[in-house]
């Protein structure tokens, strides 16, 4: 199961995805208003990689709806063993 988080960490929002609990990718964005671009780009990146999951399938649909800002964030990827 895929999780999100959001940390403000000074002037910054640390956007987080987890797997299980797990965290597996992350990024940083300046503003509140780019939380939610940041969020679907990461999530479509997972998908690209051939994840079928509901959550993910879910943010690809809004990522192109009319209206919704979209985003080119930096993907920082978080293995197991960092975590472990």
């Amino acid at each position: 199961m895929y999780t999100t988080k959001v940390t403000r960490i000074g002037k910054i929002y640390g956007c987080r995805v987890f797997k299980d609990g797990v965290l597996i990718l992350s990024t940083c964005v300046d503003s509140k208003d780019m939380i939610g671009p940041a969020f679907r780009d990461l999530l479509r990146t997972i998908a690209k990689f051939g994840v079928d999951d509901e959550f993910i399938e879910a943010a690809r649909r809004r990522n192109s709806k009319l209206g919704n800002k979209t985003a080119s964030v930096k993907h920082i990827w978080h293995d197991k063993e960092q975590n472990d």
